[in-house]
């Protein structure tokens, strides 16, 4: 069953009313147990205890180690409770046994436990009382409605005590969980009705199931003591669900390379806080924290360097916060901090602000001295919001406002952020934007440097909003992808993408269609069913469809977006990484994910002419592609002689401006047309239009 009072009851210096009352309680609880056990003793020491079977004493010693091998289990949040399967044998053995050896064992087992686990006076005593009168009552109801001797040392359980053993089982849980409650309720000041909301349903899916099989224990081993080990069977089996429940319940609340908190557990523990403000006074402040520089990090350093980073900052912001505070990693380099309880938006900016710098203090990895700067964007409940979800918009429009400085604090202010109305407005259009056709895709090809054939087209959304005109990806893949709108926004793109290609298959083209997915869409479970069917529809070969994901996008959820890239490579479909940097940091998930492709940073193509490093960081990626057997794709190529130096350089595929800018499906149909079929042919009227 449920372990009792586990929390230690309120000081005894506070003097207050609700502890008056507590103490007395406790005694009272105690002392009834005990009389119980005093008066079951007397009533059975005399008793011809030959007749005690050995299926008692089995039953007895199950009871005594299931106390102490406490199941951990997830209560639906970030909270973890236990429950004991000694709630079984106990009620089992009131069933057919002695009453006294129930009740002494079961004291001597509750007392061990919380023994060892340190727990304080009063709640040992409370505990032990409570399950003597828990027993206790469970016994008399079985005797009640049985007509059985409330003494009985022993009792044959017949097909017709099922219901009996049942009422038992019943008030088991009624009693446990009532005089449980009511401890609770005086030590918290919470009502009667609050606490038992709170944890009956939870009992109900747990323990309510243990206490049905003690009918099936006390019935088995009246008919063999050999079969009472059988039932540790199903029990092990509760136990390794419940462990496997609770690593899944972590996993899904925590961060993989931090451990900490996730964005949804933020949001659940934000949600308790803002039902907990009372009008106090007090508010409750949400301060994101964004990474200056951090991609700089890993691109120079490695990606095995920015975990590095990541596990310190991590490490740093949960040592510089009080009790009640919560630290979580949003993703990526931004981090969350939940203050449930701060006095004003001075205090949050104040506690901002020695957090920044205790980041700025230098930290050494791989050798390598580096000093960390934050931006902080601040809101605070219920002057900014009075839900989460705004209060998380408001601190994000905080924080775009102090990254524009860097290493910046900022509180919400409407008039803070200039773009506020229009991204607010935005935001609103935004949901039926898909609806209306406001969005469009762009294909921009990707020519074979040997050849000049076309090997791939690269597919991009753009919005065309009926006020606004042309609308940045840069401001609507932020606002879809904070917003939930992300997963729709592109498996729409995906389905045209891919409709596009097929009807130009139909026209005689046989080349493949690219498209980006999100860190957010890699969280989708569901997305290669969705694209495997879509490929179906239209009638395409999984080989012809590249799925381009960035180093960022695979490290935000490594172990999720391994799984979902892994089953995309198992259909056919090819990947590639977009954006490579330097490319050692992502050697390994190169390996894991089985990349078919690499795309070179633009911004390293477009510096190559200028700047030797970034030369350098071309070549390198394209010797580390070839010699793990990848095509090598160069982006912005801008010009003549980036093109051919990356001809030079051996490099596959180029994309650019050079060669073409991104078109509309009828312009870049028409530019199929034209276009050269060689490669010398297609650099004389490139130089020819360049003229």
């Amino acid at each position: 069953m449920n372990e009792g009072a586990q929390e230690p009851v309120a000081d005894s210096a506070t003097g207050s009313p609700r502890v008056a009352v507590l103490r007395p309680f406790i005694a009272f609880v105690l002392v009834a147990g005990l009389a119980c056990l005093a008066l079951t003793a007397f009533a059975q020491v005399t008793g011809p205890w030959s007749s005690v079977g050995m299926e008692c004493y089995l039953l007895a010693a199950m009871l005594f180690v299931g106390e102490l091998r406490a199941i951990p289990v997830p209560r639906g949040d970030d909270t973890t409770d236990q429950i004991t399967v000694s709630s079984t044998f106990a009620t089992a053995l009131v069933l057919i046994g002695p009453l006294s050896l129930a009740l002494a064992v079961q004291a001597l087992a509750v007392f061990l436990d919380d023994a060892i686990h340190h727990r304080a006076r009063r709640i040992m005593l409370f505990n032990v009382g409570q399950y003597l009168l828990t027993l206790s009552a469970a016994r008399l109801a079985f005797a009640l409605v049985d007509h059985r001797p409330i003494f009985a040392l022993t009792t044959h359980l017949r097909p017709e005590d099922i219901p009996a053993g049942l009422v038992a089982g019943a008030v088991y849980f009624a009693v446990n969980n009532g005089l449980v409650a009511l401890v609770v309720s005086l030590n918290t000041g919470l009502s009667m009705i609050e606490v038992l909301s709170d944890d009956v349903r939870f009992q109900l899916a747990t323990s309510s199931i243990l206490l049905g099989l003690a009918p099936v224990a006390a019935h088995a081993g009246e008919f063999s003591v050999l079969m009472l080990p059988l039932l540790l069977l199903p029990i092990l089996g509760v136990h390794r669900n419940a462990e496997m429940a609770l690593t899944r319940a972590r996993e899904a609340l925590h961060d993989d390379l931090t451990g900490l908190p996730n964005r949804e557990l933020l949001r659940r523990r934000a949600e308790r806080a803002l039902t907990g403000l009372d009008g106090s006074g007090q508010s409750m402040a949400i301060m994101l924290f964004d990474l200056d520089h951090f991609k700089e990090i890993n691109d120079t350093l490695g990606h095995h360097v920015g975990d590095q980073v990541i596990r310190e900052v991590a490490g740093r912001l949960t040592s510089g916060l009080g009790p009640g505070a919560s630290v979580a990693r949003l993703g990526g380099d931004e981090f969350a901090v939940l203050l449930p309880d701060v006095e004003d938006a001075s205090a949050a900016q104040a506690l901002a602000r020695s957090l920044i710098e205790r980041l700025r203090e230098p930290v050494t990895v791989d050798g390598v001295r580096m000093g960390v700067q934050a931006s902080v964007g601040i809101a605070l409940a219920p002057q900014h919001a009075d839900s989460v979800e705004t209060l998380l918009k408001r601190a994000d429009i905080a924080l775009y406002r102090a990254k524009s400085n860097r290493g910046e604090t900022q509180v919400y202010r409407p008039e803070i952020d200039r773009h506020t109305v229009e991204r607010l407005s935005l935001l609103g259009d935004l949901h039926s934007a898909i609806e209306n056709d406001e969005f469009v895709l762009v294909f921009q090809p990707q020519i074979c440097a040997h050849t000049g054939e076309v090997l791939s087209v690269e597919a991009l959304t753009r919005w065309l909003h009926p006020r606004h005109g042309l609308v940045s990806p840069d401001l609507f893949i932020p606002l879809a992808e904070n917003s939930g709108l992300i997963g729709p926004l592109s498996r729409w793109g995906i389905e045209r993408a891919l409709a596009e290609l097929s009807r130009w298959r139909a026209s005689g083209h046989d080349f493949s269609v690219a498209v980006n997915i999100s860190a957010r869409l890699l969280t989708d479970l569901d997305l290669p069913e969705f694209i495997a069917e879509t490929l179906t529809l239209h009638e395409i070969p999984a080989s012809r469809l590249t799925v381009e994901v960035t180093e960022s996008t695979i490290m935000a959820d490594p172990k999720r977006a391994l799984d979902i890239l892994g089953r995309l490579r198992r259909t056919g479909i090819s990947l590639a990484v977009d954006d490579f940097g330097t490319g050692y940091s992502s050697l390994s998930y190169l390996r894991r994910i089985e990349a078919d492709e690499l795309k070179i940073d633009k911004s390293f193509v477009l510096q190559m002419g200028l700047d030797d490093n970034s030369a350098i960081i071309v070549r390198s990626t394209v010797e580390l592609g070839h010699s793990l057997g990848l095509a090598v794709t160069a982006e912005g190529v801008e010009d003549l002689p980036t093109l051919e130096a990356l001809r030079a350089l051996g490099c596959d595929r180029l994309q650019g401006f050079y060669l073409s800018p991104p078109l509309s499906a009828s312009a870049f149909e028409t530019w199929l047309r034209k276009r050269p079929t060689t490669f010398d042919q297609v650099l004389i009227t490139l130089e020819g239009g360049a003229e």
